[in-house]
């Protein structure tokens, strides 16, 4: 079925779909509910969420792959005007999304995490236990943290949730031992937040109330399940869940608040790690404009496959060629030949190679430009001499938006800490995280510069270690403090032993010294004792022992 016109979408058109007001009745619509319109519905978005969900739209796209943009075909790679259902599809068929927005935000995660989380102080051995298992099924601290940055980086923000299973409270120190209950975090992507208010509506201010959203299994017989929606309410004091009602069990389903408690924190257990932070709980996308060049880059690169596919292949042509006489078809390969009329010609015909080009030259600005305005590919490093200093000042910039981030997360995985021990009754240890993307690989002559300036006491031999040990020269594994201690042990025994070997040398000496005199340096001769010699006896003249 051929297609009436093009695809491309109205720039200038609607943003957003039709709101549909309830008129006082709760319940979810089919689509989206601004909290203005339903102010009694706790699934109902707020205006910075509805806001913030165009900005997440071409990360979605990113994220979801090929498959997204397939299903969404339509939207992204427009049909061209008079193009039919069969040569779209078979454009769709050949497209492709590049993971490039997941791999940067990977990338500068991994840069900023590269050494991990540090806990120090606080009840050490506690928190170095429950930093193995962070959630209850096994996910270390440093994991959990890495999941949540990449979200952050993605999206602008990433939220985690506190949460202690309280119960009913043990009656001796066996039974707490016993039950071994321990704070565990659980993540809240940025899409799954419903709304927020904070203290004096203020945009930078504590937050009062959140609403998130969340989908959850309830099993069903032997083997079934179901799964209903939920939204959880959290307040500084306490807690409610909202359960969407099953259509199966009530035609007009609406939400119903099914359970609702108190907790212990104190304040709302609800932290939020800030990649590009706006206000609170409202941010944008710091590789929003990376996303949008990926899907130009994913529509350039469709139409330069259909090209290949449809333009590559040679075409041949046939002049005064008449199939109707001598062949009932025509084929072409290495056994088969055409028989011509004298005036007949045979040719191939193909497209000119700039037309692909222009097209590879396109694609390939187009990666340079991912790469440039990407926060991990503007870390890179280049150790060469000559870039060196060029290098230094592309980095300036990156490494000022990735020490901001890693601020945040620091701070964020404090409160956290902070928030788990008021639970547990812990004292919080004091989380840091190290500026490694800030360190610079040291190349042969500044390494040759830095010994040379600790050779003319310039330098400490303690800061000579820690500069080798961040320039990656030294294993991270070594330890500067123990390494000079072990240096100096070794400098001291090294001086005992040459001590020594100078005094047994001396006495060999002194000895040798001593038989080469011969015995007037001791003994009777040295008083003048006639029978002090140590010639040999003879006839005329008896030894020194002689009677």
């Amino acid at each position: 079925m051929a297609a009436s016109g093009s695809t491309y979408p109205d720039p200038f058109g609607p943003r957003h779909r039709q709101l549909v007001d309830f008129k006082g009745l709760t319940g979810k619509p089919e689509t989206l509910t601004p909290a203005s319109v339903a102010d009694d519905d706790p699934d109902a978005r707020t205006g910075a969420v509805l806001q913030m969900m165009e900005r997440w739209d071409a990360i979605n796209i990113n994220v979801g792959g090929t498959n997204t943009l397939r299903f969404n075909a339509e939207r992204i790679i427009p049909r061209e005007p008079s193009e039919d259902d069969d040569a779209f599809r078979r454009r769709v068929f050949h497209s492709v999304l590049p993971p490039y927005v997941q791999r940067l935000a990977a990338q500068a995660t991994g840069t900023i995490l590269r050494r991990g989380v540090h806990l120090e102080g606080g009840d050490e051995e506690y928190w170095r236990e429950w930093a193995e298992d962070v959630t209850g099924d096994g996910t270390p601290l440093n994991e959990f943290c890495r999941k949540t940055l990449v979200d952050a980086l993605l999206y602008g923000h990433s939220s985690v949730i506190v949460d202690f299973d309280a119960g009913d409270a043990p009656a001796t120190l066996a039974e707490e031992v016993a039950l071994n209950r321990k704070p565990y975090l659980t993540s809240i992507n940025a899409q799954q937040v419903r709304g927020w208010r904070t203290v004096g509506n203020r945009s930078q201010a504590p937050l009062t109330q959140v609403r998130y959203h969340e989908v959850v299994s309830i099993p069903e017989g032997q083997f079934g399940e179901e799964l209903v929606e939920q939204i959880c309410v959290l307040t500084p004091i306490g807690y409610q869940r909202w359960r969407k009602q099953s259509p199966r069990v009530q035609a007009n389903a609406g939400w119903e608040m099914v359970e609702e408690g108190t907790h212990t924190a104190g304040e709302i257990p609800f932290v939020t790690v800030y990649s590009n932070r706006l206000a609170t709980l409202y941010s944008k996308p710091p590789l929003e404009e990376v996303a949008h060049l990926s899907i130009a880059y994913t529509q350039r690169f469709t139409d330069y496959m259909n090209s290949l596919h449809v333009g590559s292949m040679p075409l041949l042509t046939l002049r005064g060629f008449d199939p109707d006489i001598g062949q009932e078809s025509l084929g072409l390969s290495v056994n088969k030949a055409i028989l011509l009329p004298p005036d007949g010609e045979a040719s191939i015909v193909s497209p000119p190679s700039d037309s692909y080009q222009e097209q590879l030259r396109c694609l390939t600005t187009l990666e340079e430009q991912i790469s440039s305005l990407g926060i991990s590919a503007l870390a890179k490093q280049n150790i060469t001499n000559t870039a060196a200093e060029s290098k230094r000042l592309d980095r300036i910039d990156s490494d000022s938006i990735m020490a901001i981030i890693s601020q945040d997360l620091e701070r964020a995985v404090g409160d956290i800490l902070r928030i788990a021990g008021k639970y547990v009754g812990k004292e919080p240890p004091k989380v840091t995280i190290p500026s490694d993307f800030e360190n610079r690989l040291l190349d042969g002559n500044q390494i040759t510069a830095m010994l040379q300036l600790q050779m003319q006491n310039q330098i400490s031999q303690s800061t000579l270690l820690r500069i080798l040990k961040e320039g990656e020269v030294i294993p991270p594994y070594v330890d500067v403090d123990e390494e000079i201690l072990r240096t100096k042990d070794e400098m001291d025994a090294d001086l005992e032993n040459e001590l020594r070997s100078a005094q047994a040398f001396q006495d060999l000496e002194m000895e040798a010294a001593q038989e080469n005199e011969g015995g007037v340096t001791s003994g009777d001769a040295a008083g003048g004792s006639g029978t002090g010699s140590n010639t040999l006896p003879t006839p005329l003249r008896p030894g020194k022992h002689a009677d």
